[in-house]
């Protein structure tokens, strides 16, 4: 397609005048697709509607699936305009690109085909690095499946390039500020030489012995925290390819004699085998593309039958139908508990969770899930039981750990807080943080000078160390950093900024992403601030 951009300019033209003359027949392009009973109006943005198919095309087929946003260079783009993969987002998307487009309108922002063709060329490379047409075609031909064509394509990927116009024209005075990536660079490369001393949370748990009547007393004002899970049971079917065996024949060894009947020899053998590959490789398409069209199938069976006639078509596709018992999300069977395949991969699982029973016979089938291995996965919710508070007996060993754990925490920050004092105050009347800590009963350690890249031996956080050390002082004593297993004081002895010839660069480099961030903050404030003002209505939400 791409090569015929400027090749088909006079056609595309004659296409455009077309359109434009039913629209002088057909009414306004808004309206376009004709709302009906099978394409009915799903949502009105300030005052003009659209269908399902405007809806599907401009927003769900390209925000609900990342992979498709990663494949096509257009995943900015649906980040930007506010898709999170939630219906939610898919709507959110919709009308922030209907902003878009008006704006690009009043701005006279109109991407070129030269653009789109440059952006092609750069989204679509192959292993080499280079443009692959192989690849463009085999994502075009996939459009199919998300409800879109090729034109829906390239008016996603005009939208993108309009979009990082936009973004320039509304953010495009904004930058950051020499200092400030000056300080931020002070307090990132500089090196620090500090000491360091812990007590342990062991040390306060030991101590905190609790009678039944206070864990009872802790449970009957956390009680929804203690939940038994929710339970389901699902029926599912898992489509897999089925490759053919590749036949393997046996080395055979070289009759050729002379060099270059040697060389003509691992020529023909090396073209037989990239031929069989290619053909080999053929066999296994056709038979992804048999499965894909036999779950395209069941999935429309079971909308035509509204899942009644689930069992039937499993059957006559060859396919078993597994069944499970009750499970918690805790504890799914091995073969549920994969993760989809996309650039935006979600666990199995959780999909099957959101299944719910409602009055739509269909809210109890899953979409199909494409697995690992070119399989599918289709399931239906069969029942349920509802998660409910614990009893304290059922509670109570988790009340339990929870009580020991909020008291023993309670005790180390005020521990550590007084420790802190006492230390802060020898340090002002002249004494060394190393006998300060040995009068608290605490073991110190010396460290550095050690940067926030460096690894220190028997320490298992560096980084931590050396932020609390970054904004302190020479001589002085950071607040106490409280972690999952104790508290550590950390005196820092010396800091100093390293000379780095290459620091000037990194700077600049840290200035243009400053910039480019807050020209995209502005641009997603300016987004939110249009669709607050915009007036949506869901036309079906009031039947």
């Amino acid at each position: 397609m791409i090569e015929n951009l400027r090749k088909y300019t006079g056609l595309i033209i004659f296409v455009i005048a077309l359109l434009f003359v039913g629209l002088a027949f057909f009414g306004d392009p808004a309206t376009m697709g004709r709302a009906n009973a099978n394409n009915p109006v799903v949502i009105t943005v300030d005052g003009t509607s659209y269908t399902a198919t405007q809806y599907r095309k401009l927003a769900e087929a390209p925000a609900s699936d990342y992979s498709l946003a990663f494949q096509t260079g257009t995943i900015q783009l649906i980040s930007e305009l506010g898709a999170d993969g939630t219906p939610q987002g898919v709507r959110r998307f919709f009308v922030n690109r209907l902003t878009l487009r008006q704006a690009c309108e009043d701005f006279g922002i109109h991407p070129s085909d030269q653009e789109i063709e440059a952006h092609i060329k750069e989204a679509f490379t192959g292993p080499d690095g280079q443009f692959s047409q192989e690849r463009y075609n085999g994502v075009v031909k996939a459009l199919g499946r998300y409800g879109m064509m090729e034109k829906d394509l390239l008016d996603l990927i005009r939208d993108g390039i309009a979009s990082e116009k936009l973004k320039n024209i509304i953010g495009g005075g904004l930058g950051g500020t020499r200092e400030a990536a000056l300080e931020s660079a002070a307090s990132t490369e500089q090196q620090v030489s500090i000491q360091v001393a812990r007590t342990a949370l062991a040390t306060f748990q030991e101590q905190i012995k609790p009678t039944d009547e206070e864990l009872k007393a802790a449970w009957e004002t956390t009680k929804e925290k203690y939940m038994v899970e929710r339970k389901i049971k699902v029926s599912y079917v898992i489509a897999k390819p089925t490759y053919p065996e590749r036949a393997v024949e046996p080395p055979k060894l070289p009759d050729a004699v002379t060099e270059e009947a040697k060389k003509a020899a691992e020529k023909e053998a090396a073209e037989k085998k990239a031929k069989e590959d290619a053909e080999y490789e053929e066999k296994k398409r056709q038979v992804d593309d048999d499965v894909i069209a036999k779950v395209d199938s069941l999935i429309l069976g079971i909308q035509n039958s509204e899942g009644k006639d689930f069992e039937k078509l499993v059957a006559d596709d060859g396919w078993s139908l597994v069944t499970t018992e009750m499970f918690p999300r805790s504890a799914v069977p091995a073969e549920l508990q994969g993760s989809t395949v996309s650039q935006n991969p979600k666990p199995v699982a959780d999909l099957l969770f959101q299944l719910a029973d409602s009055s739509d016979p269909l809210s109890r089938f899953s979409e199909a899930l494409q697995l690992k291995d070119n399989a599918y996965l289709i399931a239906r919710l069969d029942g349920e039981e509802e998660a409910r508070p614990k009893t304290f007996e059922e509670a109570k060993e988790e009340v339990r750990t929870d009580y020991i754990a909020q008291k023993a925490s309670e005790a180390l920050k005020k521990d550590a807080d007084e420790k802190a004092a006492k230390i802060r105050e020898g340090l002002a009347a002249g004494k060394s943080f190393a006998d300060l800590a040995k009068e608290a009963g605490l073991e110190p350690k010396s460290h550095g000078p050690f940067k926030s890249t460096d690894k220190l031996e028997g320490e298992a956080d560096t980084t931590t160390l050396f932020q609390a050390a970054s904004t302190v002082e020479a001589g002085s004593l950071a607040d106490p950093v409280i972690r999952p297993d104790g508290a550590v004081f950390v005196f820092v002895e010396k800091r100093e900024l390293v000379k780095d010839p290459a620091r000037d660069e990194r700077i600049n480099q840290a200035l243009t992403r400053q910039s480019e961030e807050m020209k995209r903050n502005a641009y997603v404030a300016w987004l939110s601030e249009k669709l607050e003002q915009a007036q949506i209505e869901d036309p079906l939400s009031k039947r």
